[in-house]
């Protein structure tokens, strides 16, 4: 059977948005138009492979969970730039404070103050570690002491300040960690799905040969009760003719009744077959339940001989469970890293810059009638004079920390170390557990092929062995039991060749699983532009001397488990 493409939409949008469409596959409408629903003209549906393929990569419920999943991803990449993210602050204060005067010099024994400030500003974080802080505000401060040239005073400044870390804090590599660590997160995710996807393909496969077997095995079971109540009628016959005594009939009938049994467990096994294809096809109205699914595919049997070496090659470059290892080593690098960054001491760059500007009420003598007159002063005055960069001021210095001892920071940075280092031997640990499951798929392929050959000789046998009896007991050389014994073993024998035929359609996709080739050989294509291409704040990413990566570059990984250390003692 040639499998068609498929294309399943893995970004996050056209998960939520699109279904997956593939190239000429007829797939039934069931969401809208279901064969067997009320007013339908019959109830059943055909299916093939393909079709089945297209219905669990569309419907089935855990592989929408996993495109939630993802959605949720790109979102938490957009949610660790927000550090980056601009603020804009305003406050008011105000504050009132009576007081005993402590000198003459203010002329009041009681000294009474009240302030209020205003202030708006805006601040943010680079990538690089610069913290930056635009401020303006004006304060109006009024009290009943007569020594001050403006009362009430207002006071307006203009200050940007500048925070730069030179060592701890600096860089793209440990600012933008989060938003790397999120990307990486997302890769994984992403690599989760394709998983996921694997397995609901080979589940869909495998549900689909068990229903076949069980409706073969109904088969089986039917063509053996007809056996039984042949033998049945013709024993009744016999007893009639005169040929046969009475009793003969009670084995055929315990014969007949026993596989009348059997065909009911067959046809209960294939009803639960039937539903277990469903649930993977993702039926989730209760009005499709009661669709009869028709499968229109054989088994067909062509043996399959891989080579062990190169499938575990394979394996090991094309799992998705080994990319996602590798990422997650990613992962665990890029902490290290940062946990190295942390060790170092904290020495940072502060500088400010800015402008002032005074007014308020007063009182001026006339130069030319001696005369003394107030003059009222207000914010506007303030900020004249602050627009006019008459008043400037600014500062600069360096603040050092030196840890002494930093046993934090250094413990830190070694579980980090010892986590990165662990997830290398784990991804050792998981290529052994690989090359495990491809020698026993390589090995359930070649046993299978070989079950199925016994199985078919050993069939052709038993119909040879039921036509033989069957012409002793027509000549009155074989009984009632020898030949229901005889039917028995050729029923058997059909349903051995079921499930050898089933093992081996089983082995085939468990041996594309193991190895990860499942996708190519059904000709999946997962299409996924990866997370967003632009995300806010990602400038300066690629500078090399702004990731300051120097300091932080972690130990080598290792992947192969530790040595085990020899006992000195005697």
């Amino acid at each position: 059977m040639s499998i068609r493409a498929i294309m399943v939409m893995a970004t996050a949008l056209c998960f939520l948005t699109l279904p997956v469409h593939a190239a000429d596959i007829d797939v039934p409408a069931l969401p809208t138009e279901i064969p067997g629903l009320p007013g339908s003209p019959d109830n059943e549906m055909e299916l093939d492979l393909a079709s089945a393929y297209e219905l669990a990569l569309s419907r089935n419920l855990n592989l929408q969970v996993g495109r939630y999943t993802i959605a949720a991803a790109d979102s938490n990449i957009f949610a660790n730039t927000g550090i980056f993210d601009p603020n804009l602050t305003a406050g008011i204060y105000g504050d009132f404070a009576r007081a005993p005067s402590a000198s003459i010099l203010e002329g009041e024994f009681i000294n009474e103050g009240r302030n209020t400030r205003l202030g708006v500003g805006a601040n943010q974080l680079l990538p690089t570690g610069t913290y930056l802080e635009l401020q303006t505000g004006g304060l109006r401060r009024g009290t009943n002491a007569p020594i001050y040239n403006f009362n009430p005073s207002y006071n307006a400044d203009l200050t940007l300040t500048l925070r730069q870390p030179l060592l701890d804090g600096f860089g793209t590599l440990f600012n933008r960690a989060g938003i790397v660590i999120a990307e990486l997160g997302r890769e994984r995710t992403a690599t989760g799905f394709e998983s996921t996807v694997v397995a609901t393909l080979r589940d869909v496969e495998n549900a689909y040969w068990d229903l076949v077997a069980a409706r073969r095995a109904i088969d089986v079971s039917e063509q053996s009760l007809a056996l039984a109540q042949q033998l049945l009628a013709e024993t009744q016959e016999r007893v009639k003719v005169g040929t046969s005594a009475p009793i003969d009939t009670v084995q055929s009938e315990a014969t007949v009744a026993t596989r009348v049994q059997n065909l009911i467990y067959a046809r209960n096994q294939a009803a639960n077959a039937e539903d277990s294809l469903k649930a993977v096809l993702g039926f989730d109205d209760p009005r499709e339940w009661t669709v009869t699914i028709t499968t229109t595919e054989e088994y067909g049997y062509s043996p399959f001989e891989p080579d062990l070496l190169e499938a575990i090659e394979t394996a090991h470059s094309s799992r998705p469970e080994v990319r996602e290892k590798l990422l997650e080593i990613d992962q665990l690098d890029y902490n290290t890293k940062v946990a190295k960054h942390v060790t170092l001491p904290s020495l940072d760059l502060e500088a400010s810059y800015g402008f002032g500007g005074l007014d308020g009420d007063t009182t001026v003598e006339d130069p030319t009638t001696g005369e003394e007159a107030k003059v009222t002063g207000n914010f506007g005055g303030a900020y004249g004079q602050l627009t006019d960069w008459q008043f400037p001021h600014w500062s600069v210095g360096l603040n050092l920390t030196v840890p002494i001892g930093n046993n934090q920071a250094k413990a830190r940075h070694a579980q980090r170390r010892y986590e990165a280092q662990q997830g290398g031997v784990q991804l050792g640990a998981l290529k052994q557990e690989i090359t495990r499951q491809v020698r026993f798929a390589v090995r359930a392929l070649y046993d299978g092929a070989a079950a199925v050959d016994a199985a078919e000789a050993s069939m052709v046998l038993a119909e040879r062995n039921v036509e033989a009896e069957q012409t002793k007991f027509d000549n009155g050389l074989s009984t009632n039991f020898q030949l229901s014994q005889i039917q028995d073993d050729l029923a058997n024998a059909q349903l051995a060749l079921i499930r050898a035929h089933l093992d081996y359609r089983k082995a085939m996709v468990g041996y594309r699983e193991a190895t990860g080739t499942l996708l190519d050989h059904l000709n999946v294509k997962i299409v996924d532009p990866g997370a967003p291409e632009k995300t806010p704040h990602d400038f300066w990413k690629d500078v090399k001397w702004l990731q300051f990566e120097g300091f932080g570059s972690s130990s080598k990984l290792v992947t192969t488990p530790a040595e085990p250390v020899e006992n000195s003692g005697n």
